[in-house]
């Protein structure tokens, strides 16, 4: 059998051309990178005839659109272009690392086929120094129509001739150069529209590392699409397309937000980590690496809070969540899609689901991981970039690197930090007002600075707490730690802004203390506030801005307040006290003032006539009426007229007894009254009122007060019928229970231990409350008139049965919530 080998077809050049690359972006960014590793200072990135009216299928098929980057790097010679650039897969970058005072970004030798992705034709013209000008002509359809297995790609032949500057000025429209590479790209496979233009834009902002050593090699890219110019012109600077590309963002940031930086040295034996906050250094620390395979890696991390959000559009022109998040950058360029808005390639984002409120996500952060001095040997398992640009190996030092579970990668480790320091330490920067209207305030106001931010929580009571998490911030075995340096300065700050603290409470503590009179309530609050700030003092050296003074003063200060407080205590209590049994006397005889005791002879003459006469009164017309009732003779209006006889008489004897006690001017008068208290007095005074009666009363209150305007003698009358039933009824004792019912009603429970309400009644109990119908050998007016008295005051009687709370009947009266 012979010898065979593999062939190259040509229908490879696709696969690792256009199929390969998909993004035109990363395309672009290829090309950028290969004019940086040529020394360029400059990578001019140039649209031309990219307006059409014509379709997307239009255009594909053929259009005069020009992509054209034109760099003034070292160029290639004829033998470059033959020997490496049109070799495929070939790239010298692999063993060389440095040149031009650079790292190198490229290293897989197929960035040459970008061109492919682009467009269908390209026209490559390159001069090296002392060398004649190269012109290269590829028709890259020529490699996508062929289906000839025996076609291989190095079958199909390109021109490459020498041509002179005027021509190049000629063919191009370009300046002539001493040395560099011009790549005219022509049949763009895309439209590329202002919008997509910016879009590049915005990944070449991102593409170059800001802390990359340029300083000695300068590097710019700038875009050059004049058809755009016009409908720009209006535009802010950051919004436009056509210019100098830069990335100012980190470091314009550190002055504005809370951030984080990490290094490991490039030995690979140390990490150095400084935490720095609004422009202030909290720590740094010191730490030996565990990482073995990690080496010369610097990260940031920056906290942005919705004031540095708001910045950051300002600056920007854009906002911190469109412009990306966490970006990795290898020898200086950043490898795309590590950071793009979207994309968590970190699993910030899913951990984050597991508590909102504990962990930082892609939002709330941005930075960049930096890795330099890579070597690119495979063999090593060293980072790697993959051949399609789309990311790096997912390998052993990539994931000592990126881990997000115990135990973590070193990016967790840092980021872990600035996490607990962030929702721990300055309680996420709390704001007063929601983050929408901050933006808009920070937009809007051309004066606005950091001094207008409003937080929850003033400086002092956040950068204390800070002070006294670092420790948990850390989180490192003291085995692992070299150095820990805590700012010394941060810490003497706070401690002269809490003594000027303290010494204001002072201050205002005796002020109140010297001008005006204290309760005890208000020394006790006062007490409370000095003990807050003893302890807020005790955290602090002694030595540290007249602390330990201020500790004295505040514990002199303390023993005066308490002295005070226990002095204005017992004043307190003893008025009390006073004024509490001048407010029982007072509530004694709210309604009923005076007491038998308080009346003179003659007027005690005068009410025992009046009482005399208003009993034999009443005797006449009950035996008149009786007389009535016998004989058939106008019986509804002679009855009519003998109860008002009667009702008058009963109220006269009433006003006999009620009108010395009353605290009115007339007992008919309607007032406000709190027929709970009026109860209570009522029962208490009967038996003083009526000698002959000795019945027991007891009250059950479940209602504090029911205020009612009601007339004071419609409801003595009312209580005086009831009562006068239990004694006909033969009751001893009389029970009275109070409640509110579901709306607010006042309920009262009447009840007496007599005989009860007869049998002939029990069935049909509402019938006792007619005008005429007796259950007492009585009038048969008594019941009706409580029932016709309580309906002036928006109220109901009923009788509930007998043996409910004593033996005797029961009656429930209802009287409306409803005021008068």
């Amino acid at each position: 059998m012979a010898k065979v080998n593999f062939r190259t077809n040509v229908l490879l050049k696709n696969i690792i051309g256009k199929d390969l690359i998909t993004d035109d972006n990363v395309a672009v960014l290829e090309l950028v990178k290969n004019s940086f590793d040529a020394g360029s200072k400059d990578a001019n990135i140039i649209f031309r005839d990219v307006i059409t009216n014509k379709t997307p299928q239009e255009y594909k098929k053929s259009n005069n659109s020009k992509f054209i980057l034109r760099d003034t790097g070292s160029g290639m010679s004829e033998y470059d272009l033959i020997n490496k650039w049109l070799n495929i897969a070939y790239s010298e970058k692999k063993t060389k690392k440095h040149e031009f005072n650079r790292n190198l970004a490229g290293n897989k030798g197929v960035g040459r086929f970008s061109c492919d992705r682009l467009g269908k034709s390209l026209v490559l013209y390159t001069k090296k120094a002392g060398n004649p000008l190269l012109k290269l002509s590829i028709d890259w359809t020529r490699f996508e129509k062929i289906d000839d297995i025996k076609k291989n790609i190095q079958d199909v032949d390109f021109e490459l001739i020498e041509i002179s500057s005027s021509q190049y000025i000629q063919e191009t429209g370009l300046k002539a150069f001493r040395s560099g590479t011009t790549l005219f790209i022509d049949n763009l496979r895309d439209i590329w529209d202002f919008d997509k233009i910016k879009s590049l834009k915005r990944q070449l902002e991102r593409f170059i590392n800001p802390n990359q050593n340029f300083e000695s090699e300068a590097f710019d890219i700038t875009i050059d699409a004049k058809e755009f110019e016009e409908f720009e012109e209006d535009f802010p600077e950051s919004e436009k397309i056509n210019g100098t590309i830069k990335n100012r963002i980190f470091s314009e940031l550190n002055f504005k937000a809370t951030y984080i930086n990490s290094v490991i040295s490039a030995d690979g034996s140390l990490i150095t980590t400084k935490l720095t906050d609004r422009g202030k250094e909290i720590f740094t620390l010191v730490e030996h690496n565990p990482y073995n395979l990690l080496k010369n890696i610097e990260i940031n991390i920056y906290y942005l809070n919705p004031y540095s959000k708001a910045y950051f559009r300002r600056q920007t022109g854009i906002r911190s969540k469109e412009f990306g998040s966490i970006f990795l950058f290898i020898n200086g360029f950043r490898i795309p899609p590590y950071g793009d808005d979207g994309n968590d390639w970190l699993g910030m984002e899913i951990r984050k689901g597991q508590g909102y409120n504990r962990f930082l996500g892609t939002r709330e952060v941005i930075g960049r991981i930096e890795i330099n001095e890579v070597e690119f040997d495979d063999e090593n398992e060293n980072f790697f970039i993959i051949s399609n640009r789309s990311g790096v190996d997912n390998n052993k030092h990539f994931e000592q690197l990126t881990k997000n579970d115990t135990p973590y990668g070193y990016y967790f480790k840092t980021f872990r930090r600035l996490e607990r320091f962030v929702v721990e330490g300055i309680k996420w920067d709390s704001s007063k007002i929601p983050e929408s209207e901050i933006e808009k305030k920070v937009l809007n106001d051309s004066k606005w600075n950091e001094s207008k931010e409003e937080f929850k929580e003033d400086n002092l009571t956040r950068n204390k707490r800070v002070i006294s998490v670092i420790e948990k911030i850390i989180n490192v075995k003291s085995d692992d730690v070299i150095s820990l340096l805590i700012n010394n300065e941060l810490v003497t700050e706070l401690a002269e802004q809490q003594a000027q603290k303290v010494k204001s409470e002072i201050d205002s503590i005796v002020g109140q203390l010297a001008n005006k009179t204290l309760t005890s309530e208000q020394i006790s609050q006062i007490i409370s506030e000095l003990n807050v700030s003893k302890k807020e003092v005790e955290g602090f050296p002694s030595q540290e801005s007249g602390i330990e003074e201020l500790k004295l003063e505040q514990e002199k200060l303390r023993l005066e307040l308490q002295e005070k407080y226990e002095q204005t205590k017992k004043l307190e209590e003893e008025r009390k006290k006073l004024k509490a049994e001048l407010e029982l006397e007072k509530q004694k005889n709210t309604y009923l003032l005076t007491s038998k005791r308080t009346l003179s002879e003659d007027a005690k003459g005068l009410i025992h006539n009046v009482k005399q006469t208003s009993k034999k009164s009443k005797q006449n017309a009950q035996s008149l009426y009786n007389s009535f009732i016998e004989e058939n003779v106008k019986k509804s209006s002679a009855l009519k007229n003998l109860s008002t006889i009667i009702y008058n008489s009963d109220k006269a004897l009433k006003i006999s007894n009620l009108i010395t006690r009353a605290n009115f001017k007339a007992n008919s008068d309607y007032q406000d009254v709190n027929i709970i208290r009026f109860i209570e007095q009522y029962l208490d005074l009967y038996n003083v009122m009526f000698e002959d009666n000795n019945i027991a009363f007891s009250i059950e209150n479940n209602v504090d007060s029911f205020w009612k305007r009601i007339s004071i003698l419609d409801i003595s009358l009312v209580f005086d019928d009831l009562i006068s039933n239990s004694i006909k009824a033969r009751a001893e004792n009389v029970r009275i229970i109070t409640s509110l019912d579901e709306e607010g009603n006042l309920i009262i429970i009447f009840s007496d231990d007599g005989t009860g309400l007869a049998e002939n009644f029990i069935n049909k109990p509402d019938v006792i409350f007619e005008l005429g119908v007796t259950t007492t050998d009585g009038s048969g007016i008594g019941l009706n008139y409580v029932k016709n008295t309580l309906s002036k005051m928006q109220g109901k009687i009923k009788f509930i049965g007998n043996n409910v709370n004593l033996k005797g009947a029961s009656f429930e009266l209802r009287i409306s919530k409803a005021y008068n």
